[in-house]
Parts: structure tokens; sequence; C-alpha cells
């Protein structure tokens, strides 16, 4: 079996400061281009009351649920666009106009979902998004991460995402954790590797060799903030998305990896 994964930060479906422009539907295009199976997203705005106030379009309901749902222009227009991906929604971040946290997308049934806090201090509200997903291979834990902006703050959040594996995944179960970890002195990989027994996913060029390209950013992508963690699987392909079309669509460029399952 085969199942193609992405992970991306879409930085709330809006981009600029001083004109801001809502890039949402834009987005949803795009990520259902990618054709993923698993789509593990962050900065997904879940209530915004201010931008559902100032921007015409603004989907109604969370972020997540708009870009599960077909992107096409007819259905739109109708009112009754379908759903393509199954969704989870882990709430991190609370405002009193909204909040904004951690979702996947997915093909396959979502059989359960739970969110872990792991803000490490009151500035920054950051979650682990934890989803088991079944696919016809069989149960696939999906996990999706945002990490702080201090060094510190990452490490002990990857020690509370090590710990959460250990307590509620068992061993030798296919695993994929993805996120933006703003880990980009690129520090924290041989800790997650070990403590997640996971091999970290790699952005490979046309040859097959690892390519010198970040994800972070979009404009000039060399930070590789935007990482893959997998157990259980072999890596067919994987690279990140760049571009003009992509810079504008968030400050993040998608990273997209094609897995096998083997186990199947």
């Amino acid at each position: 079996m085969r199942l193609r994964i992405a992970t991306y930060n879409i930085h709330k479906g809006v981009m600029g400061l001083r004109k801001p422009a809502l890039t949402i539907h834009a987005l949803r295009e795009q990520i259902h281009a990618m054709n993923a199976d698993l789509v593990f997203l962050q900065e997904v705005q879940g209530r915004h009351d201010r931008h559902a106030g100032k921007f015409e379009h603004w989907p109604e309901g969370g972020q997540h649920e708009f870009l599960a749902q077909s992107p096409s222009a007819i259905d739109d227009l109708l009112g009754h666009a379908s759903q393509q991906y199954f969704t989870a929604y882990g709430m991190n971040a609370v405002y009193s106009h909204g909040h904004h946290g951690n979702a996947l997308l997915s093909r396959y049934e979502i059989e359960w979902m739970l969110n872990q806090d792991v803000s490490d201090h009151r500035l920054e509200q950051r979650g682990l998004l934890h989803c088991c997903v079944k696919t016809p291979a069989g149960p696939i834990h999906a996990m999706v991460a945002h990490f702080g902006l201090l060094y510190r703050s990452r490490v002990r959040q990857a020690s509370k995402l090590i710990e959460h594996v250990g307590t509620h995944v068992p061993a030798g179960m296919p695993l994929v954790v993805a996120g933006d970890f703003n880990d980009w002195q690129r520090r924290l990989g041989p800790i997650l590797q070990q403590g997640l027994q996971a091999d970290e996913v790699m952005p490979l060029d046309k040859k097959n060799r690892l390519a010198r390209v970040g994800s972070f950013p979009s404009r000039f992508p060399v930070l590789g903030l935007d990482r893959v963690f997998a157990r259980g699987f072999k890596v067919h392909e994987a690279t990140v998305l760049h571009g003009p079309a992509w810079a504008k669509l968030s400050d993040h460029a998608p990273f997209v990896v094609d897995l096998e399952c083997a186990w199947s």
C-alpha cells in the first residue's frame, strides 16, 4: 500500500500585514491538487470572529472543515460541496475572538483522536494532535506537531512527544509524526529518531539525492522547519513544493512524502 502524506503550516489562511489577503480558498485548491492521503496541518483557524466580519468569503465553520470539502466552484455556488476528507482538529491557542490549532485531513476514517497540550509558557500555546487512522493495510497512528520558538521549549516538547508515543502507541505500530518543529538548526532530529524509533524523512531531488532545500520562508525556502518522522514505512519520494505560486499562500512551503507500508 502506498501512502502520500503532506505537512503544511497554512498561516491561518491569511497573508500580508498591511493589506491582508484571504488565501484559504486557493489553499484548498492546492491541497486537493497534492492528492495526499493524509495532510498534517498547522495554524488552522477554528474560529476568528474578526476575520469573519472583515472578509466577504470567510468560510463558515472551521478551516479544517472547509479544507476537507471539494474545491469545486460549482459546488460552492450551489451550497452543497461534498466532503473529500475525514478531518480532526486540535484546538491549541484560544483568545476572545476565536482559536486555532492543528488539524489532520484523511482519506481514511479517523477511528479516534486526542489532543495533548504541550505549551511550555503562556506566550506560546502549542499542542500535539494524535489520530488513529483506519487504512486498508491496518491502523496508522498520525500525529500533527507544532513546536515552540525557543530551543529549550522545543526540547521539552520533544520529550513530551516521545513520552506520549511510548504511552499511547504500541511498540512496532506504524507511526507518522509530521508538522512544524521550528527546529531551524536541526538539533531535534537525532533526539526524535531515537526516542520515537522512527526515521526522519528528508527531501530528495530528482536524482534521489538529499536536497539542500528547506520549507521556510516560502519565498526563499532554506530552513527545514517542516519535518516528517516515520516508523514502519519505506520512503519512495520526498519533496518540498516551492515557487512563486506557493509563496503567495503561506510563509511555509508544503513538504510532500510518498511512503509504502513496510508491513503490507
